[in-house]
């Protein structure tokens, strides 16, 4: 089983360009949802943390931070980025920590890279384990909407020292989305080239409640759009919250 090491091209494209505007919309959705709910220095696991935007507000509210990441590089940006976190680099498929967290919070569609349903089960296995009794696991997924609306597009981005092309496409039959990115740097008066490759699955919510249900969750699914995402960042996207009694 390799861990996301795969990801590691992409985690300059997201911490500069990428993850700011999920992030902003995240944030007040996770407030309403589940950190209102939560006591004062609350334990915290970011599962899946990327570059560390969410670690970095959570111990800023005063929360005790762990963030899990299967990318050496994304855990680059996040140990810039909030310093007061603890940085784990695991897979959320086989990691292992004690039952010490009051919640456990994983976005921006992270758990749809899991690409097989037995693995995902394992990940709600892991939290399960490190989730203390009362605690809360809340995760966000894509719908299959989203990959036939949102992946099937070919989009380009040019900024400054930066020029992005990706190509996504979507096999209903399968369920697996790949979007291909070929990334242009300007580095040191030199343009560099990578091409890399992200992938994803749609795991159906009724396997999903099933599967959190068999743990002993309770689960509740909320769409994005009903909790005040808009546009793309909430289009085709349903949070659950697992509740560990």
């Amino acid at each position: 089983m390799r861990r996301f090491r795969d990801y590691d091209p992409f985690a300059w494209l997201y911490a500069n360009y990428w993850g700011d505007s999920f992030h902003r919309a995240v944030v007040p959705v996770l407030e309403r949802v589940v950190l209102s709910e939560l006591p004062p220095r609350a334990a915290v696991l970011d599962l899946c943390c990327g570059d560390g935007r969410l670690a970095s507000a959570l111990e800023q509210s005063g929360f005790r931070v762990t963030g899990i990441d299967g990318s050496e590089k994304m855990l680059a940006f996040a140990r810039q980025r909030a310093r007061k976190t603890r940085f784990l680099l695991a897979d959320a498929r086989t990691f292992r920590l004690p039952p010490q967290f009051d919640a456990v919070l994983s976005t921006f569609d992270s758990l749809n890279h899991v690409m097989k349903s037995t693995e995902l089960c394992k990940v709600f296995r892991n939290v399960w384990r490190c989730l203390k009794p009362g605690g809360v696991f809340l995760f966000d997924l894509n719908r299959e909407e989203a990959y036939l609306q949102l992946w099937v597009r070919n989009d380009s981005d040019i900024e400054r020292g930066m020029v992005g092309v990706s190509r996504g496409s979507y096999k209903p039959e399968t369920r697996m989305a790949v979007c291909d990115i070929t990334l242009m740097r300007l580095e040191d008066g030199l343009w560099r080239r990578l091409d890399f490759q992200m992938r994803q699955r749609w795991h159906p919510r009724d396997m999903v409640v099933e599967a959190l249900e068999a743990l002993g969750f309770k689960t509740c699914v909320y769409d994005a759009g009903e909790l005040g995402m808009q546009g793309d960042v909430g289009y085709g996207r349903d949070f659950y919250r697992a509740h560990k009694p």
